[in-house]
This record gives structure tokens, C-alpha cells and sequence, in this order.
């Protein structure tokens, strides 16, 4: 969608797929792609400064990141949870410590970090993803404090159900629950959530920062 709005995207992948494939060969002179394993703490770090100083700077970073491990609390593997909550927490945390100098070299910019509704509300089998999202919100409350002086807003995004990768392995019988509890009877859409993401990062929400704001069909009413 940034690239439609004739943005220059900077972006990282785990495993190159079909679609950013395409988005490669439609947009080659606005999107540039790096292959990354945002689980590795000692090369993210490097690496995202490196392609940002390749890049010639940037003015705004969307961290989108989200693994889970479901599991009961009481069985919980604790180096699966260990990794959810390094994956989903721990590697927003680098990434926002290494743009902090080039946003700042740029007199100022936006940070928005994807969140979950289960930031903020319990979900059976998910502690590591609701302690991890829940730190999200609190990193991007701190670091809107850290930050508002040095003309940086951060902002974060939670979303409900979202029709991606994550939630078309859900088996049918949880699907249709989730579906009921949901006002608008639909999971949203990655294009509903980037055009949230883009207006937090536009000019036009200039004044906005520390907050988290939910796209989630009204689950959470």
C-alpha cells in the first residue's frame, strides 16, 4: 500500500514468498528487500543499520513481527515461550534502538510496532503472545516519552483476527468462534491494517503519539 502512495519501502523477509517476489519486479526502483532472521539478536541489530545507511536514511519504520507458540500455561515449553516473547518483544526493541540515530539525523519521523488485541486481554493458551504484545504497548509508551523531544512519534497498532498466514491454519471450529464474537463478522484484512499504519506515520497525525489504537472489528467492545 506505501508503495502505492509512491513511498520508497525498505523492508525485510525471513523466506522470500510469490507476492514480495512480485512487489520486487512491479516496484524495483522503490522497494528494496533484505533477507533477515529477526530472531537472531546478534545480527539484527547490524544488519537493519547496514540497510539503512545503504537505503540513504529513513523517515518512518512499521515493525510488524509476530510468531506464537499456543500452549497451556502449566505445560508450556519455557524455551518455546523464551523464544515468542524474544521474537515478538525483544527484536521490536532492536529494531527501534538501531533507527533511533538515523530518524533522529532526519530531524524527526515516526515509529508504529504492531501489537495484538491480546495485548491487552487474555487468551487461553497464548501467555507468551499476550506478555509479549503487552510489552509492545509498553515499550511504545516509554518510548514516546524518550523520544517526543527529539520530534519522533511512536505509536502502536493492535489488531484482531486478520486474514494472514497465522490465521489460516486455525481449525474451523475456532475459527467460527472467533467469528461470532466479532461485531462486523469478518476477520479484517492486512490492507485494513497498513492504511492504519500509514495514516500514523503521514503528516497528518502529527500530534499523535504513545498510543495504541485497535482494528479488530469490534472484538474488543
Amino acid at each position: 500500500m506505501a508503495l502505492k502512495e509512491e513511498a520508497f519501502v525498505l523492508g525485510s523477509y525471513r523466506a522470500m514468498n510469490e507476492k514480495l517476489s512480485s512487489l520486487n519486479e512491479t516496484y524495483p526502483d522503490r522497494l528494496t528487500t533484505f533477507e533477515l532472521d529477526i530472531s537472531d539478536r546478534d545480527k539484527t541489530g547490524d544488519t537493519v543499520r547496514k540497510a539503512v545507511r545503504s537505503f540513504g536514511g529513513i523517515d518512518a519504520v512499521i515493525n510488524c513481527i509476530g510468531v506464537t507458540s499456543p500452549a497451556p500455561l502449566f505445560s508450556a515449553d519455557p524455551d518455546e515461550w523464551e523464544k515468542t516473547v524474544q521474537t515478538d518483544l525483544f527484536s521490536a526493541f532492536r529494531i527501534m534502538q538501531s533507527v533511533i540515530v538515523p530518524l533522529v539525523s532526519r530531524r524527526g519521523g515516526a515509529v508504529v510496532n504492531i501489537s495484538s488485541v491480546y495485548g491487552s486481554r487474555g487468551g487461553i493458551g497464548q501467555s507468551s503472545y499476550c506478555a509479549a504484545k503487552a510489552g509492545i504497548e509498553g515499550l511504545t509508551r516509554a518510548a514516546a516519552l524518550e523520544l517526543a523531544g527529539k520530534n519522533i512519534r511512536v505509536n502502536a497498532v493492535a489488531p484482531g483476527f486478520i486474514e494472514t498466514n497465522m490465521t489460516d491454519v486455525l481449525d474451523e471450529r475456532f475459527r467460527q468462534k472467533a467469528l461470532s464474537e466479532i461485531p462486523m463478522k469478518r476477520f479484517g484484512t492486512a490492507d485494513e491494517v497498513a492504511a492504519l499504519c500509514l495514516f500514523l506515520i503521514s503528516d497528518a497525525a502529527a500530534y499523535i503519539t504513545g498510543q495504541t489504537f485497535t482494528a479488530d472489528g469490534g472484538l474488543s467492545i
